[in-house]
């Protein structure tokens, strides 16, 4: 039996546990079958992941859940960075370099969009064998799966943000050495890897974290000085930037993942 009946066994065979009606979820990137599902309300998300297939080149790292539900707290946080990017530039005993640096992340949050992505799990046998992370579907979810990229990218207190080749094991503050900073903060990086986990990691001598190494597709945020964030009164600026970045999934998608066809796991 191929892959695909088998998982359309397994739908049908979950429907008598399932609540009454459908719902929509679409999945794309790099999969065998790149779809809007229509489902059984209450399928769980290793359904949807075994029917779709991902191929070997779908970089399961940085797979992405996005869901419609999450949207709303996420753009109440992209407000909140906006309006303290700001009240950096606002105000009148930050360094210059600071101010000119919040400027610059204004405007380039602000064409980021809000994702509603929910860190989970996505390699789908994974998912299936472990309950906490499948997930009930809800209506719109979507599961994107994009190729391996090749780079690291750089941005926050630099002179401009980088894109860098991705070196294994190389420690994130190396990649530093190529992107210049800017009146960074000298106690702390942020480093943001693909799968939407934000890792805090001192970087002076009193608090050097262990050596740490970045997945491909990772973002390093090099945070504005706290001290000037705490005399603008925006002491929460860079944890809250750092996560919003943690929501933006590795895109573009493999030149296949648009799709319209629609498939019917319902019974």
């Amino acid at each position: 039996m191929t892959r695909l009946p088998l998982c359309l066994a397994l739908l049908a065979a979950s429907v008598a546990q399932a609540e009454s009606g459908t719902l929509q979820v679409r999945v794309d990137g790099a999969v065998q079958q790149p779809a809007e599902y229509q489902v059984p309300t209450g399928t769980r998300l290793a359904d949807v992941l075994l029917a779709a297939m991902p191929t070997q080149a779908a970089y399961t790292t940085a797979a992405a859940l996005l869901r419609p539900s999450e949207r709303e707290a996420q753009t109440r946080l992209k407000a909140g960075v906006l309006h303290d990017l700001q009240a950096v530039q606002a105000a009148a005993n930050v360094q210059p370099s600071t101010a000119t640096t919040a400027a610059r992340l204004e405007a380039e949050l602000a064409e980021l969009p809000v994702t509603g992505r929910v860190r989970n799990a996505l390699d789908a046998r994974v998912v299936e064998v472990r309950p906490e992370a499948n997930l009930v579907l809800q209506p719109g979810d979507r599961i994107t799966y994009p190729t391996r990229p090749a780079d690291v990218r750089v941005t926050g207190a630099v002179v401009a943000s980088c894109t860098l080749p991705h070196v294994p094991l190389r420690d994130a503050l190396d990649y530093l050495r190529d992107c210049p900073t800017a009146g960074a903060d000298r106690d702390l990086l942020f480093a943001v890897q693909p799968d939407g986990t934000v890792q805090i990691l001192g970087i002076a001598a009193w608090n050097r974290s262990p050596r740490q190494a970045l997945a491909p597709g990772a973002t390093l945020y090099v945070p504005l000085p706290e001290r000037d964030l705490r005399r603008a009164g925006a002491q929460d600026l860079n944890r809250e930037l750092a996560a919003f970045l943690a929501t933006q999934p590795i895109l573009p998608l493999p030149a296949n993942a648009p799709d319209t066809s629609n498939t019917d796991l319902a019974p």
